[in-house]
């Protein structure tokens, strides 16, 4: 089985010291980074993707989220599209170097995106979370839905803990991916390790019923 995917998203609300400092320290044990920061201008988020790779996150595993310009005058290595944004295939058209992701949020969605040329998708939220207390999350049951919908990878996301990475990919899930988990953990490193070991722990668990 391939490797499960960890994403990390930026929640926009850390000092820039900070997120640097524990991005460059996460960056070898997750799968890309996610810059994802909605109040500020195109300069500034230049500016960040600069710093995280001088910091020593590599280019390829620092995703920017839907401001394609900025990715690709940033040369980084995959953009994040939400379901509003620009098709997949428009940005591929233009830009065929990255690897590009797309937040869904059903069975319908995830296969129109695949179609549109999605490389991955973002299905949530799956749990509640704070940061969307007024919706009902999805739940494994449609995770599950998705991923047996579609060929390419599916990450969770939302509410995601460590202790709920097992059920996530016994429901099919290629992965996680997780904002608040880290950003509001104590110690984010410390708390990435523990999503990591679960992922791997999953993995190696689905590879033995194969």
């Amino acid at each position: 089985m391939d490797q499960m995917e960890f994403h990390v998203i930026t929640d926009g609300k850390q000092s820039e010291d900070r997120c640097l400092s524990v991005a460059s320290i996460l960056s070898p044990h997750v799968t890309a980074i996610h810059i994802r920061e909605n109040s500020r201008g195109a300069g500034d988020i230049y500016r960040l993707s600069e710093k995280l790779k001088q910091c020593g996150v590599q280019r390829e595993a620092i995703y920017m989220n839907d401001r394609v310009d900025v990715a690709a005058a940033a040369g980084l290595g995959g953009i994040h599209l939400k379901e509003s944004s620009l098709a997949p295939d428009v940005v591929r058209h233009h830009f065929p170097s990255f690897r590009i992701g797309r937040s869904v949020h059903s069975r319908e969605g995830a296969i129109q995106a695949e179609k549109k040329g999605a490389d991955y998708l973002f299905f949530g939220h799956v749990f509640s979370t704070e940061s969307k207390k007024e919706k009902e999350p999805r739940g494994l049951a449609q995770l599950r839905e998705v991923a047996e919908a579609v060929s390419i990878p599916v990450l969770a996301i939302g509410g995601i803990s460590p202790e709920r990475v097992g059920a996530i990919l016994s429901a099919g899930a290629s992965g996680i991916a997780v904002m608040s988990g880290i950003w509001k953990a104590d110690d984010p490193v410390s708390i990435a390790k523990q999503y990591k070991a679960a992922l791997m722990k999953g993995s190696d668990q689905d590879a033995q019923t194969l």
